[in-house]
């Protein structure tokens, strides 16, 4: 597909400005994907969890000489800890609902700027921390419930 800043401004209606900047981020990602020899090979993937009763929907899982990694996508001025949180849960719901196909690439965090059309590439190995996180939050939100209950 050709994407241009006429396709984006007919696609989404906004002004030429915004248009310009998201055609730069998208060749900037562009890019990146070329150089790093990145193939996508699932976008938008929407799972639950059986084990830990949540869900979500992974940006997409990366593929590079046979090894899988999560990638996922924000529009933001600045990276926060709940992104890493976030995606570590993405990698538990990945290999529940994959459990042949599991991910040892790891994290791919992919920033557009808001402000300009900067691209940002952030990459861990590993964020068994972050699930450590997730777990004692999904934990809270359990108690949290009851406790609504008695009051």
């Amino acid at each position: 597909m050709d994407i241009s800043v006429s396709w984006i401004l007919d696609k989404f209606k906004c002004s030429s400005d915004v248009a310009e900047k998201a055609l730069q981020g998208y060749q900037n990602y562009l890019k990146w994907e070329e150089t790093n020899n990145m193939k996508i090979v699932s976008v938008e993937d929407e799972m639950v969890s059986e084990k830990y009763l949540y869900g979500g929907c992974l940006d997409c899982i990366f593929e590079k000489d046979g090894v899988l990694s999560i990638g996922d996508f924000k529009t933001s001025n600045a990276i926060y800890q709940d992104y890493l949180i976030q995606i570590a849960a993405y990698k538990n719901l990945w290999e529940e609902c994959h459990p042949d196909r599991p991910i040892t690439g790891g994290f791919h965090l992919l920033r557009f700027s808001k402000e300009h059309a900067d691209f940002a590439h952030y990459f861990w190995g590993e964020l068994d921390d972050a699930w450590r996180q997730f777990i004692l939050f999904r934990e809270a939100y359990d108690i949290d419930k009851l406790l609504r209950k008695r009051v």
